[in-house]
């Protein structure tokens, strides 16, 4: 790139008036995305749901979940550790959910033998990520937390109901796993640009990733006012300068 100049000499490259503002925005779009696809991913299965004559089987909604999955833990630079599907009581039969959940590069199926008890559902009704959904009929987040049945990582996992008509009950929800490891690596830069104290949090206050090396992910947090605070995503928030409680 060639220097810019003028009669007088070079130039200074322009300064940014709000780096912490475009930084912050930044991960606003990373989150956001994370989101949008996640909402066009409900509405194409709900879709795809409602269009299946006859019974709704397991065969007919691992064909129609894993390949979503595949692309999602395998795009490079993506942000998915896994993802999937489970399916709400009713859709494949009276008091009996399904789950289609695929984990990393490899496509491992999660939890595949839950499938074939009758009381596989008593795996998921409780959990925050499939019973918020199901409860609202709104998107949700959840964590961080360790994931046991998945990763073994502190992960977040972003989840969304899916209805096969507009009026009618959930009948599943759609997710996908995210590690707080691959959010750090993808959001560093930008809290540091921000601040160095600068923390992502959930609603709840919990840090997801922060800028200052005392501020794990989990640790329950609260902003050092005056501080700049930026939406992220529906639910997250930066605090520009935050203390560990």
């Amino acid at each position: 790139m060639s220097e810019t100049t003028s009669a007088a000499g070079p130039l200074a490259a322009p300064v940014d008036p709000d780096p912490a503002g475009r930084a912050a925005a930044d991960l606003h779009a990373t989150i956001a995305g994370i989101e949008h696809r996640l909402a066009m991913w409900a509405a194409e299965t709900g879709a795809a749901l409602g269009a299946l004559s006859g019974k709704v089987t397991g065969t007919a909604v691992d064909k129609l979940i894993r390949p979503v999955v595949a692309e999602l833990v395998q795009l490079p630079g993506g942000y998915a550790a896994g993802a999937g599907f489970i399916a709400n009581s009713g859709l494949l039969g009276p008091e009996r959910s399904y789950i289609a959940w695929w984990q990393g590069a490899d496509l491992e199926p999660v939890d595949a033998l839950a499938n074939f008890s009758p009381n596989s559902i008593s795996r998921y009704v409780k959990a925050e990520w499939f019973r918020i959904p199901v409860e609202t009929g709104q998107a949700h987040v959840t964590g961080p937390y360790v994931d046991f049945l998945c990763t073994d990582e502190y992960v977040l996992t972003f989840t969304h109901p899916v209805f096969t008509r507009p009026d009618g009950p959930v009948v599943g929800i759609v997710g996908i796993d995210v590690t707080v490891q691959r959010i750090e690596r993808g959001a560093m830069a930008a809290l540091r640009r921000i601040g160095a104290r600068a923390t992502l949090v959930n609603a709840d206050g919990r840090a997801v990733v922060s800028a200052a090396s005392d501020v794990d992910a989990g640790d329950l947090t609260a902003p050092n006012e005056p501080c700049r605070h930026y939406a992220v995503g529906r639910t997250f928030t930066v605090w520009s300068d935050t203390s560990g409680l």
